[in-house]
């Protein structure tokens, strides 16, 4: 029972892996020591043990539902509450927070496959797989909820496999009394070692594939025209950043309308599997800061990069991009840290990046009736360029040259104006001056006439210091461009000196290989018909890839049919072997399907007493076989014999005492016995000894032949009765239910 204890409790801990933070792990290595310390009840001879295991469930299951119902949403119904705990955990974040009812379902997993076992180990005294099956089921949870994650290098499997290795070899062999081979537990060990450094890794198959994530429309405005306000806020405090020096993002705007950024309107928890139209790059970095907000209002939260936890209950995310909203308005003092990925390449990676095309980009490409004025425009800037980097590199140069930042000039991202800002006659309102708002949307818009995958970002870029005080000067935006393979990188046409895995001296040796750049506004009027123009860039459909959810369901459905066909091919196997036993065997399979149908005998009845209870002709013929083909003698010694008169002997049971002699003991069980070599006229045939009670297995001295053939044909009738009195859901798993295995 301590060995299956610290099996569980170990698992249980490594179960801990899938939620934030050390908390998870106490509360279920917790569960697995109480469903233990319930070992008394379930030996409690004054209720059945299934009866108080069940009613262990019911009671937490009871704790389960009180603790989740707050965060419900009907929380009127246990059984709804109940079942989704498991999508709720699927699609929080990976690793999941560690709220109240997020560790619920790891809780009642422990706690009931720590019952089984408990259970199993009361029952049987005895039992060396079910702690190593509850183990299992443990960790293959871990895997499953952390993508393989949690036990990367496999030390945990080993570990667990060593402990197993210690019950069975070891702890199993010092309580049979046996000699304990100290060195057999490190066969195992080396084996499952060698498995895990030969099988190939990679490919997991993602449960949260087959929980459709809740979404939610929220429907926010855009945070862009705030851009002007924040400013005039000066060195009011909007919040502080504690952490790695990155720049802060509020949210990432994909959708233009001609007239402005439109932010998504449809969020999901973090961790949802829903992946971006467009995935990462292959290099990036990994940055977690504390925020606490001050005078930032809203429902947008700051973060870093894409998020990927967070430790704030209520956080949702869109996630292609990266956007993190709060379903309640932000109030002073708010606290959390996230954690966040970002796309880091390096100078070369970019020079010969190249951008997608295909079906995905086509809403990072969108210029619903872009005016020929500003296609002209971007069509011109970048005539010399080769590469979309070198072309992003003379729009980020052009926009910004010649153009002042101004808080005070007019908001908006319209086709008109940026055609203002870009085209303007000085003097003119915004002509040639705006906020980052207009830098950026003016970048976006001619990157994505040239067939450039844009976006604009609002953020944040505080001065350093390891804690930053975010002020309402620090708003900003920018534009980023995608290349393929290498994520989104940012542009600064503000500055013109930062974009992000670019270097400043890689954009000058770019700009001086273009110094023919010479590109200068259209004389198209700015007041005539603007025509639809189609960015330069051919669109062409891609074929998306092929969903891989179909393994996963058949995974989940070959599972239970294997283990059908497993526990069936054993008990053929089994009813084989009773096979070739004869009459003994014929009895023991009666004795299995007395089991089967729950009407376990005493272990103390003999076989025709067995016989007597089931009220049946053939079960008495049977039991009258079994016991001739167990106790009578199977040839006469050649020595002379004398007559033999059958007596009783010690212990109720019955011996053979010669004619005209002394008695030759024999220790009768409660079928009979066999006399002792002393004056024995009969020699016991071999494996003598095994008697046909409730309690015995099979005698080695099986009755062969005719009566063999005729116990056989016996045993299948009075089988067949006893099927048919079983309920009709105990005769659908008659074939394969396990519990005639465990039988001795």
């Amino acid at each position: 029972m301590g060995w299956a204890a610290l099996l569980l409790v170990v698992a249980a801990l490594h179960l801990g892996a899938g939620w934030q933070g050390y908390v998870p792990s106490l509360v279920f290595a917790g569960a697995a020591v109480v469903a233990f310390l319930c070992l008394p009840l379930l030996r409690w001879r004054r209720m059945p043990a299934g009866l108080v295991a069940f009613a262990l469930v019911v009671l937490a299951l009871v704790g389960g539902y009180w603790v989740a119902r707050d965060s419900a949403i009907d929380s009127t119904d246990p059984v709804a509450v109940l079942l989704d705990l498991v999508p709720r955990l699927l699609t929080a974040a990976r690793p999941a927070p560690a709220t109240p009812e997020l560790l619920v379902p790891g809780a009642l997993l422990v706690f009931g496959v720590s019952l089984v076992v408990v259970l199993a180990v009361a029952r049987g005294r005895r039992s060396l797989l079910a702690p190593v099956a509850g183990v299992a089921t443990l960790y293959t949870c871990t895997a499953l909820l952390t993508a393989g994650r949690a036990d990367r290098y496999g030390v945990i499997a080993v570990a667990l496999v060593g402990l197993v290795a210690v019950g069975w070899l070891v702890v199993d062999r010092l309580e049979a009394g046996g000699r304990v081979l100290l060195g057999l537990p490190a066969v195992p060990v080396a084996v499952v070692g060698l498995l895990a450094a030969v099988l190939p890794s990679g490919d997991a198959f993602e449960p949260r594939e087959l929980v459709e994530p809740p979404v939610s429309d929220l429907g926010l405005a855009s945070p862009l025209p705030q851009l002007a306000s924040w400013a005039n806020l000066g060195d009011t405090e909007l919040f502080r950043v504690r952490g790695p020096e990155r720049a802060v993002r509020l949210v990432a705007l994909s959708d233009y309308s001609g007239a402005a950024w439109q932010a998504a309107s449809l969020y999901g928890p973090i961790g949802a599997v829903a992946a971006p139209d467009l995935p990462a790059g292959t290099r990036v970095d990994e940055a977690e800061v504390e925020i606490t907000i001050g005078e930032l209002r809203g429902s947008w939260l700051p973060t870093v990069g894409r998020p990927t936890a967070v430790t704030l209950d209520g956080a949702v995310v869109d996630p292609d991009s990266g956007s993190l909203v709060l379903l309640d308005e932000l109030a002073p003092g708010l606290k959390y840290r996230v954690r966040g990925v970002l796309d880091v390449p390096d100078d070369t990676d970019l020079l010969d990046a190249t951008v997608p095309t295909g079906e995905q980009t086509r809403r990072y490409l969108a210029l619903p009736g872009l005016p020929f004025s500003l296609a002209e425009y971007a069509r011109q800037i970048v005539q010399s360029a080769r590469t979309p980097y070198e072309r992003a590199v003379a729009i980020e140069q052009v926009v910004k040259q010649g153009r002042t930042p101004d808080a005070q000039a007019p908001v908006g991202s319209s086709y008109a104006r940026l055609e203002r800002f870009l085209f303007g006659s000085p003097g003119e309102p915004g002509a040639n001056a705006g906020t980052a708002e207009q830098f950026a949307s003016a970048f976006a818009v001619l990157g994505r006439a040239v067939g450039l995958p844009t976006r604009v970002v609002v953020g944040f870029q505080p001065a350093a210091g390891e804690e930053r005080v975010v002020r309402g000067s620090d708003a900003t935006a920018w534009p980023e461009v995608y290349f393929a393979g290498w994520g989104w990188v940012p542009f600064d046409p503000v500055a013109g000196v930062s974009s992000g895995g670019s270097s400043a001296a890689q954009k000058r040796e770019v700009l001086d290989r273009l110094a023919s750049i010479t590109a200068s506004p259209t004389s198209t009027p700015l007041s005539a018909p603007p025509p639809l123009v189609t960015p330069s860039s051919q669109v062409t459909a891609q074929a998306p890839a092929e969903s891989q959810r179909w393994i996963g369901y058949a995974v989940l459905g070959a599972v239970p049919v294997v283990i059908l066909l497993v526990l069936g091919l054993t008990r053929l196997v089994r009813r084989r072997r009773l096979r070739t036993a004869g009459a003994t065997g014929a009895w023991a399979y009666v004795l299995d399907g007395l089991l089967l149908a729950g009407r376990t005998p005493p272990r103390d009845r003999t076989a025709p007493d067995i016989a007597a209870d089931l009220e049946s002709a053939p079960a008495a013929e049977l039991a009258r076989l079994a016991d001739h083909a167990a106790f009578a003698p199977r040839q006469p010694v050649a020595a002379p014999r004398q007559p033999m008169a059958l007596v009783g002997a010690p212990g109720g049971g019955s011996g053979f005492r010669p004619a005209g002699g002394a008695a030759a003991g024999g220790a009768g069980g409660a079928g009979g016995g066999w006399p002792a070599p002393g004056g024995s006229a009969f020699e016991p045939p071999a494996g003598a000894g095994v008697a046909l009670g409730a309690g015995r297995g099979v005698g080695a001295a099986g009755g062969a032949g005719d009566s063999g053939k005729q116990a056989w044909r016996l045993a299948r009738q009075v089988r067949r009765g006893l099927r048919r009195g079983v309920p009709w859901y105990r005769r659908v798993f008659w074939a394969v239910d396990p519990r005639p295995l465990w039988r001795r």
